[in-house]
């Protein structure tokens, strides 16, 4: 259980947590300037220890957080982000610690102690907290730390933090050495030996600020520059998924707007160049803007964004994951991304029971989410028994009609590791005909031998297999929608849980028929073993087409 408490409200605040805090594990303190994110605090997956969480200022993701990919914190860490706020959820028995062993006058000198004196501070990646205002320590706090035993590097830091609050230095020169991980400002500072005015520390800490907020998407929507059109982006500017479909429904049932696809896929007049000079302008005009990933960094859209998302997820995602590739080596990668997902208007889902999922994963206290189906599914279930589209797709894939299809869809992995790719045994093959479906990412050619799917969508060769199997992509629900037989071959799956993170709850639903070994595998299909799956996660009733058009009648100026 946690407890949130305004410290303004409890001055003897060790008396109040004996009294009030009996059942309570962990505790958040707030003050006037401080915002606490209820809904947010039940996603963090706390133990017994502390845990720096992550936060907003005034709405906007203004920090670096690089530390965000580790599992803990070091106070070279902390100190080194661009912006410093007492970020904590205190585990009860530390907070008691701390305030009976250190003085203290406000949450920051608190989270100052903390940083110091706690053993381990554990790391989790949502943001809980939303600042009015730069929280600082107070004078009592800064120059009880002078008696304290730091090592020279956070005796720099305590230094810069005291200079930075208009305060007098504290250590000497001889007793700080510059940190390994020193900024711009913090190498001046050791050069001027801090002899500098403190407005002048300051300004530079303004102008490093400054900087940061310029390269973040940090930007506010002016409706006054729309026109009534539609711009789709779809995913990575690529025309498939549930932008196509809805795209096409669009253009060829519900032509009532100007509608245009953002992509090198098609060529026509509906279709523009990401590359072409007046893209971006277009965009930023566009009444609605869909998307179907992350919108890009030069790109502000000032009209209504729906997301359409690709997928019910099995793979973690970005506040769930702790993304350590991502967050370590990619420049500001939270804040740019964390800013332009606020814009968003609405997050189309396909069924309402993943929707918690989605609400840990994104920022969503200014987006709506609308549980109506996937466009892409709603082809699936429009054509499961239609078969002339469904010979139609086989006789272009050239299929066996003696045999029944199986299509194999791996997820992609960042390291190019092939080993968990599957080859299939002739025992297999000659009873089943093979499709390999790379992913967008895959350029290996290793797999060349099976049926070219280039030409195709996912979508229809889902239509025309009778088995899919995969690992942790979403497909395997849009298969399940439509009653298709799904197998999952995971070889590498403790390791992929560990680097990337797996939604347990969710994959436990779906995992009846997951194999390790190959030879299993193989068996399982060969035997026509299979378990019924859960379908707590599977819309078969989707309103997609219909509820999206009337999102965007209610968008359009």
């Amino acid at each position: 259980m946690i407890k949130i408490i305004d410290i303004h409200e409890q001055p003897n605040l060790e008396n109040f947590i004996n009294t009030h805090c009996r059942e309570v594990s962990h505790i958040i303190l707030k003050d006037k300037y401080t915002q606490v994110r209820e809904d947010i605090v039940k996603n963090t997956e706390l133990d017994d220890n502390s845990y720096i969480v992550d936060y907003t200022n005034n709405g906007y993701y203004t920090n670096d957080s690089r530390y965000m990919g580790k599992a803990f914190i070091t106070i070279s860490d902390w100190f080194n982000n661009v912006t410093l706020q007492p970020n904590i959820i205190f585990e009860k028995e530390d907070l008691k610690w701390l305030i009976t062993n250190f003085e203290w006058e406000n949450i920051f000198d608190i989270t100052l102690n903390a940083l110091i004196h706690l053993d381990e501070i554990k790391i989790d990646s949502h943001v809980v907290f939303n600042f009015y205002d730069q929280n600082q320590p107070s004078i009592h706090g800064i120059k009880a730390l002078k008696e304290q035993n730091l090592d020279s590097e956070s005796k720099f830091y305590i230094n810069k933090l005291a200079l930075l609050s208009s305060m007098n230095s504290v250590f000497e020169m001889k007793e700080v050495s510059l940190p390994y991980n020193a900024r711009t400002i913090d190498k001046i500072m050791l050069k001027t030996k801090f002899k500098l005015p403190k407005s002048t520390y300051q300004n530079l800490n303004k102008k490093a600020v400054q900087k940061q907020l310029e390269s973040i998407n940090i930007y506010e929507k002016d409706k006054t520059k729309l026109k009534p059109y539609i711009v789709f982006l779809g995913f990575d500017f690529g025309y498939r998924g549930n932008s196509k479909y809805l795209f096409e429904y669009l253009t060829e049932q519900y032509s009532k707007y100007t509608v245009y696809f953002v992509t090198d896929d098609k060529k026509g007049d509906h279709f523009i160049s990401p590359s072409h000079i007046e893209t971006n302008e277009m965009i930023e005009r566009a009444s609605v803007v869909i998307l179907e990933s992350y919108l890009p960094d030069n790109i502000k859209p000032n009209g209504t964004i729906i997301q359409l998302w690709h997928g019910t997820p099995l793979k973690r995602l970005f506040l769930d994951s702790k993304e350590p590739k991502q967050n370590i080596d990619i420049f500001n990668y939270r804040a740019r991304k964390y800013n332009k997902l606020i814009k968003q208007d609405y997050f189309i889902t396909d069924v309402e029971s993943i929707n918690y999922v989605f609400e840990s994963a994104f920022p969503m206290q200014d987006t709506k989410i609308v549980s109506c189906g996937y466009p892409r599914n709603q082809y699936l279930l429009e054509y499961k028994r239609d078969m002339n589209e469904i010979e139609s797709i086989k006789q272009l894939l050239n299929l066996n009609k003696e045999k029944k299809t199986i299509l194999y869809t791996p997820t992609w992995r960042d390291n190019n590791d092939e080993e968990f790719l599957l080859e299939f045994p002739e025992e297999i093959k000659s009873k089943y005909n093979i499709i390999y479906k790379y992913h967008e990412e895959d350029h290996s050619n290793k797999h060349k031998n099976y049926i070219d799917t280039a030409q195709f969508e996912t979508q229809q060769l889902i239509l025309v297999s009778d088995i899919i199997i995969s690992d942790y992509s979403s497909i395997i629900f849009d298969a399940l929608t439509i009653d298709k037989k799904v197998y999952l071959y995971t070889p590498d799956y403790k390791v992929y849980d560990y680097n990337r993170g797996l939604y347990k709850h969710i994959y436990e639903l779906v995992n009846e028929n997951q194999y390790f070994e190959k030879e299993a595998l193989f068996k399982a299909i060969l035997s026509g073993e299979y378990y019924d799956i859960n379908e707590k996660f599977i819309n078969k009733n989707n309103e997609s087409y219909e509820t999206i058009t009337s999102l965007i009648d209610e968008s359009m100026i």
